[in-house]
């Protein structure tokens, strides 16, 4: 009989263990829901946390407090009596006293368990008015706070009492403090919402600060290129007045320096284009005269203009146009020969022996031409640059020749426009590939981004 009864205990011991550990689980459950639901708010995490543990901790009230390095604040009560919350409201910034609970586990960051309040010295010498407080008013007499720490860092403390001595047990304690570790957790994800959402608040005021000096930029070199092409083009105009002999016979000593003069003012003008094309792209200015136009004329246009550019090198210089090839297209033929002729320039400029050979065919109302060099070639790492403003390939090379890196950016932004891209195969040694790919019919002008 007494074997039954003691089989008995142990099963209802186990039950009861059992249960308070489901008890446990659903707790924790339930703070991690609120504070999955709740985001960048602590008030309900708080309110919930100490709700359990006033319920599994059978404790009468309870207050989370955070702390700041100096002090603590309260952040939360729950189930005190008036007496506690109005003290707590007067003085809700509550300063160090090693004499005091807090005090201790600010000092130390161990927990703090008091079975009797009553019996504490602080308390019957009235040397602290928090006992008194808890004591006289609240009615306090067993106390638990445990702190919430951040690796060894203390952001705040669990605090929970009773009405009545009855010390907590050490699984009500080790409860609590994985009550206190979900509180650290809620803070935390508060804290880095909050930064990022400041980050975020910052990276979009930067962005429309640039947004705004760009558009500004962009105004400032559309003026200004203007301002300039407009002197720029009087002087190439009176000089090849003076080349041509309107202003009379001039020595032949000056013909080479007019010359000269008259190439760097074009070259001049040119890189002013550039500049004003690429700010007007950049300020969403540049728009496309769509029109028919022969794709054929087109390139042979390119190559006649690059012909004594080839010759002066002694380059071969070839067309390739693939018998399907359909006789018209639908484009600005003006941009898109300016696009051609960039690249049919730079692979003269590049290219010091071989040929130059620029290749056109059609498939599936896609227009591909494609320029090709016997020149240096392009490093693979240098290739994703070469279409970026003011970039160039890093190369012996392109340091020799010189430029902006202006010209690939303005024609891939042109053959955005329409729709296209631009691209380019490459290896050391073994020439380009520069190759564009746009709709035989472009229908309208795409948005620029």
């Amino acid at each position: 009989m007494r074997q039954l009864e003691v089989l008995e205990e142990q099963l209802a011991s186990t039950r009861r263990e059992l249960q308070e550990v489901l008890e446990q689980q659903a707790a924790t459950a339930e703070v991690l829901e609120v504070i999955s639901r709740s985001p960048g708010q602590l008030e309900p995490v708080f309110q919930i946390i100490l709700a359990n543990a006033m319920r599994i901790c059978q404790a009468k009230f309870g207050n989370l407090l955070l702390y700041n390095g100096e002090r603590f604040s309260t952040a939360a009560v729950y189930g005190a009596p008036p007496a506690f919350v109005q003290a707590r409201a007067r003085q809700p910034v509550i300063h160090l006293d090693p004499t005091t609970p807090l005090g201790r586990l600010a000092t130390t960051k161990q927990i703090v368990h008091i079975p009797d309040i009553t019996t504490e010295e602080s308390y019957i010498t009235r040397a602290s008015p928090t006992f008194s407080l808890l004591a006289d008013l609240a009615g306090a007499r067993t106390l638990l706070n445990v702190p919430m720490l951040k690796d060894t860092q203390l952001v705040g403390a669990l605090a929970i009492y009773r009405q009545e001595v009855r010390p907590f047990t050490d699984k009500q304690i080790e409860l609590l403090e994985s009550f206190a570790n979900q509180a650290v957790i809620a803070i935390e994800n508060v804290r880095l919402l909050n930064d990022l959402r400041q980050r975020t608040a910052e990276l979009e005021e930067k962005s429309q600060q640039l947004a705004i000096a760009s558009q500004h930029k962009s105004q400032f070199l559309a003026n200004m290129s203007h301002e300039l092409r407009t002197p720029m083009n009087a002087i190439l105009g009176y000089t090849e007045l003076i080349l041509n002999g309107m202003y009379g016979e001039i020595p032949k000593k000056m013909h080479g320096v007019h010359d000269r003069v008259h190439s760097n003012g074009r070259h001049l003008l040119g890189l002013i284009n550039d500049v004003l094309d690429l700010s007007k792209i950049e300020a969403g200015q540049l728009t496309l005269s769509l029109a028919d136009y022969s794709i054929g004329d087109l390139v042979n246009s390119v190559l006649t203009s690059v012909g004594p550019l080839a010759s002066a090198k002694k380059l071969a210089l070839k067309s390739e146009l693939s018998p399907e090839l359909p006789s018209r297209g639908r484009g600005d033929e003006r941009r898109i020969f300016q696009v051609l002729l960039n690249l049919v320039g730079n692979a003269i400029k590049f290219t010091d022996a071989g040929e130059v050979v620029v290749q056109a065919s059609a498939h599936s109302g896609a227009l591909t031409i494609a320029v090709r060099d016997t020149g240096p070639g392009i490093p693979l790492a240098e290739q994703c640059k070469i279409f970026e403003e003011f970039q160039q390939a890093d190369t012996l090379s392109t340091r020799r020749k010189g430029g902006t890196g202006l010209g690939l950016s303005i024609a891939k932004r042109i053959v955005d426009l329409h729709g296209g891209n631009i691209g380019v195969q490459s290896s050391p040694g073994h020439g380009s590939i520069f190759s564009v790919v746009l709709p035989v019919i472009v229908v309208k002008q795409v948005a620029n981004t």
